[in-house]
């Protein structure tokens, strides 16, 4: 089944402006600056606001679906931070938003299940390819099997800024099933060069390339699969994990502004 037709040049029914802009939305709705952050994990705003002296710039990102505040740090105006969503249509939609607003660049920061056999919790996975396991990048490009973000940030700098812990170069794998993780399917992924899984990131960089915008992906590795019905079981975490979650929070934070 194909969802996007090359020669289709009509315009969509309702676009995130038009729907920024209706009667619909009840909140203030002015430009953003030209680079954000999108947090996948829940800790997201939650450690910028602790660690970090914020200004609120917009109560409620006017979203489809997603209805995150929208936060800058005091002295850098040159950066936004929301909350990014859950999964691939509320990520789409969110960079949907955050495009008709004058966002250029971004920076998707989530979490991601590791299965590579070098993967282990709390490791920083910095994916040049992501794996098209989701429908929402299908409506931007017709039959890609993976995405590849144009980043802003040049790998070296980005390794810089988030030296404190195990970066990895690693490709990823974008989900929407995430209870069809069966055995053979991460070994075929890991036979095709990728280590971790998400719900979010390739549907994140499939619109910002839609769009000619730039963007990277940073996930640390929340949890460890098991690599066979053999091995130890699931778990989430280890006795690290929150602590090194929010300080790769704040390491990513600083990325953005810096």
């Amino acid at each position: 089944m194909q969802w996007f037709f090359d020669g289709d040049r009509t315009p969509p029914v309702f676009t995130a402006m038009q729907h920024a802009e209706s009667k619909h939305v009840t909140t203030s709705v002015s430009p953003l600056p030209r680079r954000g952050v999108a947090f996948c994990l829940g800790r997201g705003l939650p450690v910028l606001l602790e660690r970090f002296e914020t200004r609120l710039i917009m109560e409620e990102l006017p979203g489809f679906i997603v209805h995150s505040p929208v936060y800058m740090i005091e002295g850098f105006d040159n950066v936004c931070f929301f909350d990014g969503g859950r999964g691939a249509p509320q990520a789409g939609c969110c960079v949907e938003t955050v495009h008709a607003l004058g966002v250029e660049e971004l920076l998707v920061v989530g979490l991601c299940g590791a299965f590579g056999e070098d993967i282990e919790v709390c490791d920083v996975l910095l994916p040049g390819r992501l794996l098209i396991e989701e429908g929402t990048s299908h409506h931007y490009s017709a039959g890609q099997e993976y995405t590849v973000p144009e980043s802003p940030w040049p790998g070296e700098q980005m390794a810089d800024f988030l030296g404190g812990f195990a970066v990895k170069r690693r490709d990823t794998v974008t989900t929407d099933a995430p209870y069809r993780q069966t055995y053979y399917k991460e070994a075929l992924w890991r036979q095709n060069g990728f280590y971790g899984v998400d719900m979010e990131a390739s549907a994140l960089v499939s619109v910002c390339n839609y769009f000619g915008m730039k963007s990277a992906v940073a996930l640390m590795a929340s949890d460890k699969h098991p690599l066979s019905p053999d091995s130890p079981p699931w778990t989430w975490g280890n006795v690290d994990f929150k602590a090194r979650r929010d300080d790769f929070i704040e390491a990513c934070v600083r990325l953005a502004v810096e």
